[in-house]
This record gives structure tokens, sequence and C-alpha cells, in this order.
């Protein structure tokens, strides 16, 4: 496995472009001399990309600029990438006229056309000189520190690849295969070996040779179906497998073997475009302390750290006057990209079905604190908790009528709901313990016992009654005198009956 810079040192720009009509865009590269371009607030991969730092920008953009047929109807900004999607929603709200006034938010970004940038290099040069001390002899302007030079590169390499220089350069291929990436556009490349010629699209990067020259290295696009059974020494399971075709990133740390023989952990993804396993050490692996509003938990690191999906909640970008919204997405560190990537399409739906599952799962494990909107007290949810049955009354429709009924609830499971016909039912079949309000009733009507205040009611307890009506009340005292009456009757009309003699015993 080859040692790859840490994702803090990739100081990538992204070209964005704004033509006459005010349709802002982000440049994926120029063909035949027209501009090609992506929508900025997608997640793609397409995009040029170029560094931040020194004059491989400026002969980037130069380049760019010349190969356009009429440049001068486009505006360009050069954006960091990990800002992109911000600013480009920020732009977008904006009319083309801003970028003609020097609006200071969209200035800030403004590339300079080559003729203008040096006409204003020479006058920022000119005032420094008039009010400014002069640099002494040892002192040098810091450029970036790449891993390759340009000199040092075996040219002819590129060219047995049917490749041209200028080609790499003006797309901005160069630039990342210098700072030791692979790239992530492709080219057409074309072998020839033995009589036998085979061409296809591939993503190129740099090897140093034995000899000190950098060799330009070809990868092509695999079948993501015959994916290796191992890599750098570790054992890929059918496991791995499948998710690595269903999302890209393996999810888990592997220990893998470097070229150098020694074993060390590591996150594995797969190239998207050219289906190449990657490997990235998982002690360079860096996450950043915020993104899109949202600051990560050290828990969040850590899992993220380990190759885990996360669904965190980030802010989207809100229209002037409006606030921005709330959204949940999934990230995960990509080894491929060196970086922290949101998930989308197939890949995104994947991780928010198993966060949404996980979310479920954990939610309902614990009794609901509401139902419907319907606050439960605490002895409703002992209640249900304990298996038993619980009455919610003040639901309201979608037409705005109240209705009511009753509830039970499982560890794992939403609550179920009954209307009052379906309850009745459930419990004259068993099927429910009846509600804390029903017990008394279910207790006399069904299972005929008795309770003091209902023991000489004749009339069957109606629903969430446990105690006699006034009316009711009523007729059992009066059952209760008449009762009394009848055994004070029943005593005077029997006659007083003479003692019997015992007689004298002898």
């Amino acid at each position: 496995m080859d040692e790859q810079p840490d994702s803090s040192q990739q100081l990538m720009d992204i070209l964005l472009v704004m033509d006459e009509k005010g349709t802002l865009q982000a440049v994926s590269g120029v063909k035949d001399g027209e501009l090609q371009t992506k929508n900025p607030l997608e997640d793609n991969n397409d995009l040029l990309r170029v560094d931040r730092h020194g004059d491989m920008f400026s002969n980037f953009f130069s380049n760019l600029w010349s190969q356009l047929k009429d440049p001068t109807r486009f505006h360009f900004f050069r954006v960091p990438e990990e800002e992109v999607q911000r600013v480009a929603a920020d732009f977008r709200q904006r009319e083309s006229r801003s970028v003609k006034t020097g609006e200071p938010l969209l200035a800030q970004y403004e590339v300079q056309p080559p003729v203008q940038a040096q006409q204003q290099t020479q006058a920022g040069q000119q005032q420094q000189s008039e009010g400014a001390p002069q640099q002494s002899a040892g002192q040098t302007e810091q450029n970036p520190q790449y891993k390759y030079r340009p000199e040092d590169i075996d040219w002819n390499s590129l060219a047995a690849l049917g490749v041209q220089r200028e080609q790499i350069e003006g797309n901005g291929m160069l630039d990342q295969m210098l700072r030791g990436f692979q790239t992530d556009k492709t080219v057409r490349v074309h072998f020839h070996f033995d009589g036998i010629s085979h061409s296809n699209d591939s993503q190129l990067s740099l090897k140093p040779g034995t000899d000190g020259r950098l060799t330009v290295c070809s990868h092509g696009i695999l079948d993501p179906e015959k994916m290796q059974k191992q890599f750098f020494g570790y054992d890929i399971t059918d496991s791995d497998k499948q998710v690595l075709r269903q999302t890209g990133n393996m999810g888990h740390p592997a220990t893998v073997t470097n070229r150098a023989g020694e074993q060390v952990e590591a996150l594995v993804s797969r190239n998207l475009k050219t289906n190449e396993l990657v490997a990235f050490p998982l002690s360079k692996v860096n996450i950043p302390a915020e993104k899109n509003g949202h600051t990560f938990t050290p828990d969040e690191i850590a899992r993220l750290k380990q190759g885990e999906a996360v669904v965190c909640r980030f802010l989207s970008r809100a229209k002037e006057g409006e606030q921005p919204k709330i959204y949940p997405a999934p990230v995960q560190f990509s080894a491929a990209k060196m970086q922290l990537e949101f998930l989308f399409g197939d890949r995104g739906r994947l991780a928010m079905d198993a966060y949404k599952a996980n979310l479920k799962q954990t939610a309902n494990q614990e009794v609901p604190k509401t139902f419907r909107k319907q606050e439960l007290t605490e002895k409703s949810r002992l209640e249900l908790e304990a298996g038993g049955t619980v009455k919610v009354s003040g639901l309201v429709d979608k037409k705005g009528k109240a209705y009511q009924g009753y509830i039970t609830w499982k560890p794992g499971e939403k609550p179920a709901f009954m209307f009052p016909k379906d309850y009745k039912a459930a419990l004259e079949e068993g099927r429910v313990k009846p509600a804390m309000e029903n017990e008394v009733q279910v207790a006399v009507n069904s299972e005929g016992k008795t309770v003091e205040a209902t023991r000489n009611l004749k009339e069957a307890l109606q629903s969430a009654q446990q105690r006699p009506t006034g009316e009711q009340q009523q007729q059992q005292e009066r059952r209760q005198e008449q009762k009394e009456d009848r055994k004070q009757a029943q005593k005077q009309e029997q006659p007083d009956k003479p003692k019997r003699s015992r007689g004298v015993r002898r």
C-alpha cells in the first residue's frame, strides 16, 4: 500500500462559471472550445480540481482561457472545494449584474482574465515598491510543497499511453498527479504490446522508478463483479465485496500490508470510476470539526474514523429572508477520495435505511411519552409498560373531528391503536388486558366478581364505570330497604313456638 497524504493537505479549488444569462455552473473541462459544466450543488467527481496555491493555478487558468472560443462571455470564480456547495447556493441567490458591480461577496472569489490579472499584479508590485520595504536577498516566496516535480516525469511513459502533456495540464489532472494523488478524471489511453492493441478509459498517477524518474501509471476501469479475493494481504469476505459494490466503502478497518512490508490498519474504498480498491492508513484519517452547519460529536468522529457511515443533521442554505432547514444526511470517509464525503443516490438510501431502522428500534425500546400529539400520563405509561391497555381521548383526525380509542404497546414496536368497538371485541376475546378504567366493569360483568360499591347492582356496568350512578344508587338503596322490610315481615308472621322440655334425667 502506497503512503498517501492525509486529507488535510488536499488544498484544492473548484472553478465556478457564470455566463451572461446569470447561470452559475461548475467547470468540468473544455471540449472543442466549448466549456463543459456540471451542477455545483450536487456531489460530483467530474469537476476540475486545481491547486489553490502557487503558479500551478495561474498556468492552468491561462491554458483553460486560451482553449475557449469566447472566454469573455464568462465570469469565473475560484472556490475552495469544501465550500463549493455553500458558495454556489449563495451565488445563485444573486443576479449576474452583481458580478459586474463588484459586490464584495462575489469579488473575493472572482478570477481575473490573464491580461487583467497581469496588470493587477504589476500595479500591486508597483504599489508595494513605493510603500513597502524591499525584500532581502535571503527571502523567498513560500511555494506550496508538491510531492513531485514536472521535470522529474518521464514524459515518454505518458506518450506511450497515447496522451499528450497539454491534455492533462488543461484539465487539471497534472496538478493532482504532482501532489501525489490519483486523478479523479479519466482519459482515453492506448496500449501497444507485442502486436496487441488495447484502449480504455483510465485515471492517471505518478510512481517513482528505480532510476529516479517518475513513471505515469494507468488505472483502467475494472469489472466490479470480478473483485479480487485478497487486497494487500487482507482477505476480502463476501460481505465486504457486497458492501464495496453497494456503497463504495468497506465500512470498517482492515489490516493490510504496505509496500514496505508493514502491517497497518487502514480503511478500504472502491474508486467509483475505475472500481479499483484503495487503502488509506487509519492513522491519517482526518475528520473536520464542523461540516455544513453540523458540529461533529466525539462519538460521531470516532465512528467516522472507523469507517462507519454516520447520519448527521446538517443545515441547508436558505434564501435571503428565510430560515435554513435542518436535514439528515449520511457521511462517510472515503479512502479513494481521502476525505469525508456525502453519500447520495443508492449509496445514501442504503445508509439512511439502516439509520432509520436503528432509530426506530432504539426509539421504540422506551414507552412513548405521547401518542398522536396527546401527552400520556406517567400512570398510563406505567400501565403500557406492564402490558396493559390505555384509553386515549382528545385525538383529532385530518378533518378536525375529535375521536378516542385505546392503545397497547410492546417493546420494539409502535403503539397499537384500537377504536372502542375493536377494543371491545379484543377484550371479549381476551387478546388485550382491560384498561385501568375498565377493570371494575370487566370484573363485574364478565368475571362475576363483586365489589362493595356494586354489590347490590343488578344492571351491567358501562364502559369505565366503577361505581353506581345516582339513579342506580337510589335503586340499590330501595332494593336494600325492601329486602330488610321483607325480613322483618317474615319474622313477625311466624308464631312463637313453645320450648321443648328436656325432661328429668334419671
